[in-house]
């Protein structure tokens, strides 16, 4: 969490501008890179299918008791 010593201040990293300067000016703290976003996993995927799968045979169950 960057501090700001000339404001006396801590700063959430979202509340500072491009260049890592504080509201009032003052340079806190350089910019970090943005994280790479790490994919999606195989697993995760095939659970999905098996979830949707479940519900839409339910769904199916469901009409069948209200007709």
């Amino acid at each position: 969490m960057p501090f700001c010593p000339a404001c006396d201040r801590f700063y959430n990293p979202n509340t500072l501008d491009d260049g890592g300067d504080c509201p009032e000016g003052h340079h806190v703290a350089d910019p970090e890179p943005p994280a790479e976003v790490p994919p999606v996993p195989w697993h995760f995927k095939l659970m999905l299918v098996f979830v949707v799968a479940y519900l839409g045979w339910r769904l199916v169950q469901l009409i069948g008791w209200l007709l």
